[in-house]
């Protein structure tokens, strides 16, 4: 029976201290331009966030007496804007009569741009990066005249 032949394979050399520094900084240069425009996109959602929530503290639970104070509704704090996620998700408004509806929000917008909804009020600049329209709340009755749709939506 032939022996079997064993075959040495050349050894690679090591690469060299400059070489293997090049290298690296290639990486960590490569990793920092590719996520900087990630860190400065990150940065600018960011410091909107902080903002707004500068802007909404203290008026994030719906209180009638803030939300009927024109000072407050208005720029730059617009405490209804803060107020109306708090509105609509405890559900405050389904059930209530029109009339109801009027007692605890006030008088509503006179010119209603959403004909699909009976009710609107203008709450603020929408809450997005680049803020180019208005959110509002959108109020639909059923035919006994009571809520049955409460919503915020933007022009």
């Amino acid at each position: 029976m032939p022996s079997p032949q064993f075959t040495m394979l050349p050894i690679t050399q090591k690469p060299r201290p400059k070489r293997r520094r090049l290298l690296i900084a290639l990486i960590i240069g490569g990793v920092f331009v590719t996520s900087f425009p990630f860190l400065v996109v990150g940065g600018l959602l960011a410091k909107t966030r902080w903002e707004e929530w500068q802007q909404c503290r203290g008026y994030t639970q719906f209180n009638f007496t803030q939300w009927n104070d024109l000072t407050l509704s208005a720029s730059p704090t617009y405490a209804r804007l803060c107020m109306a996620d708090d509105l609509v998700a405890k559900y405050i408004l389904l059930g209530r009569p029109q009339a109801g509806v009027v007692d605890l929000l006030g008088t509503p917008e006179p010119e209603n741009s959403f004909s699909d909804y009976d009710m609107v009020y203008v709450l603020g600049p929408e809450r997005r990066f680049i803020s180019i329209d208005y959110e509002w709340l959108v109020i639909k009755f059923d035919a006994a005249g009571h809520v049955n749709e409460a919503k915020i939506l933007t022009d």
